[in-house]
């Protein structure tokens, strides 16, 4: 009779610490609404005044990206992604949903086109997974390897 109360204990602290999680990232939908998905490693990183997609005055940041592996599109030696938000100047702009990168910072990317002619993440954030030192998308517990598997699944026709 005593393992039932224990049981209920554990199961709503499970019930709250996956509650105060992130939803999981889906990264077969990222992949197939993705023109291309590449795990790369930042190279450069420039901001500047500019104006986004919907017209809006703001600071951009222009990241160039070394590509080391392409697992949808055309490989690319380079990339640059335009991302909202970065420093001007004495002026930051942080953007809650978009990553700051740096220089050496590895990630995997699920781009597309901007309306504006240039590359941007697909779903905004969300196309920007960071990695930790070993390869794990940062806040999650997936690695590259799980990531390369969800996208070819998607690619398949899976997930």
């Amino acid at each position: 009779m005593r393992a039932a109360p224990a049981f209920l204990v554990v199961s709503l602290a499970v019930a709250t610490v996956s509650a105060s999680t992130d939803p999981p990232v889906n990264v077969g939908a990222q992949a197939k609404g993705a023109r291309m998905v590449v795990l790369a490693t930042v190279t450069d990183v420039r901001a500047a005044f500019g104006v986004n997609d919907f017209g809006d005055q703001l600071i951009l940041s222009h990241v160039t990206f070394r590509l080391d592996e392409t697992m949808k599109g055309l490989h690319e030696a380079t990339v640059v992604v335009t991302l909202e938000g970065g420093t001007v100047g004495d002026l930051t702009l942080d953007v809650s949903d978009m990553p700051k990168m740096e220089k050496a910072q590895r990630a995997v990317l699920f781009l597309t086109n901007s309306a504006a002619g240039g590359v941007v993440p697909h779903g905004r954030g969300a196309g920007v997974m960071t990695l930790d030192d070993d390869d794990r998308v940062v806040g999650t517990n997936l690695t590259v390897d799980d990531v390369r598997a969800g996208v070819k699944a998607a690619l398949a026709g899976g997930n």
